[in-house]
């Protein structure tokens, strides 16, 4: 199948590979940017380093990752563990499948109230904040990153789309699925776009009724309901 993928560039780059890998034909559409904001990171009284995303070492000067690497580190996935071990740091003490885990097992890891230092994006749920909150830590959100939309398809996408030449989009969070959807009806594809077998990550980027859900909300989930059509 010929897919387009939505994702920021470098994460959209390991998709369309893991998609050639699989024999699918994937179509590169970023409808996101990420870039980093230069924000100043104080850390004196943080007690360990928590982030959900590889965007936040990626966004990291250099002078920063080398004072923030002596703290504990606890972060959510394989790819950001592996971003955090290429910036510099020790092996994360924690990677977490998603940002519920993460909260569970600082939880269990580390006694209330800690003070945690979150490098964070600007577009982001507040589940994370709101659940160790709860549990009486206290948070020092610093935002590293944002994700910048572009407001237009690629012209191979375009090219496709028009000629009903692509098959599936996946959509990786809601809002990189509204932005695309801007996209094509800025171009006039909205009808097109509608036979799309829409793949999202979870119920929540899912913005019309037909939409498949992924068994899993990670890439792999994705993956296997395109795979499972």
């Amino acid at each position: 199948m010929r897919v387009i993928v939505t994702r920021a560039r470098g994460d959209a780059a390991r998709t369309a590979a893991a998609l050639r890998a699989r024999g699918h034909e994937p179509l590169l559409s970023p409808v996101l940017e990420i870039v980093a904001t230069g924000a100043e990171i104080v850390a004196e009284h943080a007690g360990a380093l928590i982030t959900t995303s590889a965007h936040a070492f990626d966004a990291l000067a250099p002078e920063d990752a080398q004072r923030l690497a002596p703290l504990p580190l606890f972060v959510v996935g394989a790819r950001t563990a592996k971003a955090a071990v290429d910036a510099g740091f020790a092996p994360p003490r924690l990677v977490a499948a998603h940002v519920v885990e993460l909260a569970q097992q600082i939880a269990t890891a580390l006694p209330a109230p800690a003070r945690l230092l979150y490098l964070a994006g600007h577009d982001r749920k507040p589940d994370l904040e709101t659940a160790l909150g709860d549990q009486g830590h206290v948070l020092d959100v610093v935002v590293t990153y944002e994700a910048r939309a572009i407001d237009a398809l690629s012209p191979e996408t375009a090219q496709a789309l028009a000629r009903g030449e692509a098959d599936a989009v996946l959509h990786f969070s809601r809002r990189s699925a509204q932005l695309f959807a801007a996209c094509v009806a800025k171009a006039g594809l909205a009808t097109q776009a509608e036979a799309l077998r829409h793949i999202c990550i979870s119920r929540d980027a899912a913005l019309i009724e037909a939409a498949v859900i992924a068994p899993t909300p990670d890439s792999a989930g994705l993956f296997k309901a395109l795979e499972q059509m």
